[in-house]
């Protein structure tokens, strides 16, 4: 006899399927209302301030959750892998501020440039090292759980 109460894993799987991809597209939608704000309205920053904090709030709550669960969240382990995100992300952002911002100073460029890739590469080497150290402490918890077992 089957309650209709009692949840198909496939059912919860799925349905936390979907609501993990409506909150990626919300994510998205904000970020596109702030640059469309920023960029072509030509808004003052109190216009879409609150869609600002909600996805920086949204970004680090994200990741305070993968840090504490012990979810990794570096897809690799390597410094020069990291060393390389750092450089194109530093890129990417300098191209931004070339092609939707106009900033055409050189050495403003290359400042946002080196600061931007100098931040990328600590804020993500911190956080990888962090979350290392909380995988290894799970490992060592499952490890000793075992060991009573036996």
């Amino acid at each position: 006899m089957r309650n209709s109460r009692v949840n198909d894993e496939r059912i919860v799987s799925q349905r936390r399927k979907i609501q993990s991809d409506a909150f990626q597209i919300l994510v998205y939608c904000l970020l596109i209302s702030i640059l469309i704000q920023q960029f072509i309205m030509n808004a003052p920053f109190a216009q879409f301030a609150v869609e600002f904090f909600c996805l920086i709030g949204i970004g680090i709550y994200i990741t305070i959750r993968h840090l504490s669960d012990g979810v990794d969240i570096s897809q690799s382990h390597s410094n020069k892998r990291l060393v390389l995100n750092s450089i194109v992300s530093g890129g990417i952002c300098v191209s931004l501020m070339v092609f939707l911002a106009g900033e055409r100073n050189v050495w403003n460029l290359i400042l946002i440039f080196v600061a931007f890739t100098i931040v990328y590469f600590l804020a993500h080497f911190v956080l990888r090292n962090i979350n290392k150290r909380r995988q290894k402490q799970i490992d060592d918890e499952l490890g000793s759980d075992e060991n009573i077992d036996e």
